[in-house]
């Protein structure tokens, strides 16, 4: 029996062409509360970059590719990198001019603005932060960095970042967290809060950065707008965003109606 299922945001719950959550979603979203399932995002954004979504529908959010954790407002996880590695990020980003969101627990920043941050904004469909003075990062505790580069930048910064890593579903931008990071980490902790088991467990995504998360719970179903690599980590894949995916595949595994 399914009791908690976890949702990815951009390319799962929201199309990447409305920006919004498609109706056959939404109403499968309603008739899995009436059924008593826990609902969670499970995203690789801030919470405070959740601008196009009612986070209150959720029983939790997983954010920062599995970084922070909250349920019912409460912080249950949180883990941040090194304040060695954020000096580092926070010299290259600014020699090389590359955009960086800075993402502490409850604070964003953003270093710069550039025409690459301005195309993934604008896919995002994303309320960036004001640009601000980023020199003493280090001082706080990041759990996570959105970098705008490319993949070739992005080998090079987390290469002098021994203790972190990235991911990335575009190749406008990455996300660099703590080593052995990832969305199922999160998963974890919110199944040891609520003793349920993997089995017990569904997950829904599109994005390099949902593949542990696919692979993690009991059923992991890949969008039908996914990568060949995402599809092929998952147990199950369903139609695209646009086409009434999540709703198919809840039908198809018996967790709502037909």
């Amino acid at each position: 029996m399914i009791k908690a299922i976890f949702f990815d945001i951009d390319g799962t719950l929201l199309s990447f062409k409305t920006h919004a959550v498609h109706p056959s979603t939404l109403r499968a979203l309603q008739t899995l509360r009436r059924q008593g399932v826990r609902l969670f995002i499970s995203t690789g954004r801030h919470e405070l970059l959740i601008n196009n979504l009612d986070t209150s529908f959720f029983d939790g959010i997983v954010s920062l590719n599995g970084q922070c954790v909250r349920i019912g407002g409460k912080t249950i996880h949180a883990n941040a990198m090194t304040a060695e590695d954020a000096r580092v990020a926070v010299e290259f980003v600014t020699e090389h001019r590359l955009a960086t969101i800075f993402e502490g627990i409850d604070f964003m920043r953003l270093n710069l603005m550039t025409d690459r941050a301005r195309e993934g904004a604008a896919l995002l469909d994303l309320r960036m932060p004001a640009v601000q003075d980023v020199s003493d990062i280090p001082d706080y505790p990041m759990l996570q960095l959105i970098v705008f580069c490319s993949p070739e930048q992005e080998r090079e910064l987390v290469a002098r970042m021994p203790s972190c890593e990235a991911t990335r579903w575009t190749p406008l931008l990455c996300d660099v967290m703590p080593l052995g990071g990832g969305k199922h980490i999160g998963i974890q902790k919110v199944l040891d809060y609520y003793g349920f088991t993997h089995e017990e467990c569904m997950a829904f995504g599109d994005g390099e950065n949902d593949i542990s998360m696919l692979r993690y719970v009991g059923l992991g179903v890949a969008m039908g707008n996914a990568d060949a690599e995402v599809k092929a980590a998952a147990d199950y894949v369903t139609t695209s965003t646009d086409d009434s995916g999540i709703a198919r595949a809840l039908r198809r595994f018996g967790v709502i109606p037909a």
